[in-house]
């Protein structure tokens, strides 16, 4: 039998992209999976529509009182089961084969404890942003410290949001809880403690999209950005895991500038959108 790979969907106030998260999540051409709903007290029905679901892989932890998402990212890893663990956020999607196609990474590349595939970046309404994105410059395999270290030099998190990314689940949950000082680097900071552990296998394939929202919680954080990154980097580097020359430092904070400008653009620019067409018209 193939190894059980658990998907799990951390959701507050998901709706409506919930409903198409875990419609990705039951829709993969993999047949040994569970699908872990961690519901963290929503208020706009997501409940009640999970209480209307009966595929078996389903299964779904409902919460009355609210916690962070750093620790019901946290919980939603530790309610699984699987050999392998994946977090998909309740407004991003999958596509059918990445679990398939990652599961097989992760056997044929026994050092590596995580394994990332390419993102689109989607919209609001699901209309496609940018056709692939991530994993630039980083090799079939990259040893941890280099994985982070190209990470540093992109002033990004190259290796992609959760969706991307399918965990041995022993890595996964011995590094637990998902980082919580710097939210804008949850993921990222948690590879790194990750990455400490083996090596990072990547696909060149782009197999799951990443939504950019107004409403969405990185939204909500994109004025800390540039100064979240740069706190988590030092921090990094301080432990001597990663070193960077002077001259690479510079590399890092320009391309963390430009980064942050480009993420602030592209959020003005969807707000003003999102704005004209809730506009009354006389």
């Amino acid at each position: 039998m193939t190894p059980k790979v658990s998907i799990v969907i951390p959701s507050h106030n998901a709706m409506p992209y919930l409903k198409d998260a875990v419609a990705s999540a039951l829709s993969q051409h993999y047949e040994n999976l569970e699908v872990v709903v961690v519901e963290n007290a929503s208020t706009d029905k997501s409940a009640q529509w999970l209480h209307t679901q009966s595929d078996p892989r389903l299964l779904v932890v409902y919460r009355t009182e609210l916690q962070s998402a750093a620790l019901n990212w946290t919980q939603a890893v530790h309610e699984s089961s699987g050999e392998y663990v994946k977090l998909l956020c309740a407004d991003d999607l999958l596509d059918p084969e990445i679990v398939a196609d990652q599961v097989a990474a992760l056997q044929a590349q026994p050092t590596a404890v995580m394994v990332a595939s390419k993102r689109r970046v989607i919209d609001s309404q699901g209309a496609v942003l940018k056709r692939t994105h991530g994993l630039s410059g980083l090799k079939q395999l990259e040893a941890g410290p280099a994985a982070l270290k190209r990470c540093f030099l992109a002033g990004s998190n190259l290796l992609g949001e959760p969706a991307s990314i399918l965990f041995r689940s022993t890595e996964i949950k011995a590094v637990m809880p998902w980082h919580a000082t710097w939210p804008y680097v949850t993921d990222v900071a948690t590879y790194a403690q990750i990455l400490r552990r083996g090596d990072v296998a990547t696909i060149n394939k782009v197999q799951a999209s990443f939504r950019i929202a107004t409403t969405s919680w990185s939204a909500s954080l994109v004025g800390q950005q540039e100064g979240q990154f740069a706190h988590w980097q030092r921090s990094e580097i301080e432990t001597g895991f990663v070193s960077l020359t002077s001259v690479e430092n510079i590399r890092s904070r320009i391309n963390l500038k430009l980064r942050t400008f480009a993420r602030r653009v592209f959020f003005a620019r969807e707000t003003r959108k999102s704005q004209s067409k809730n506009f009354p018209k006389d």
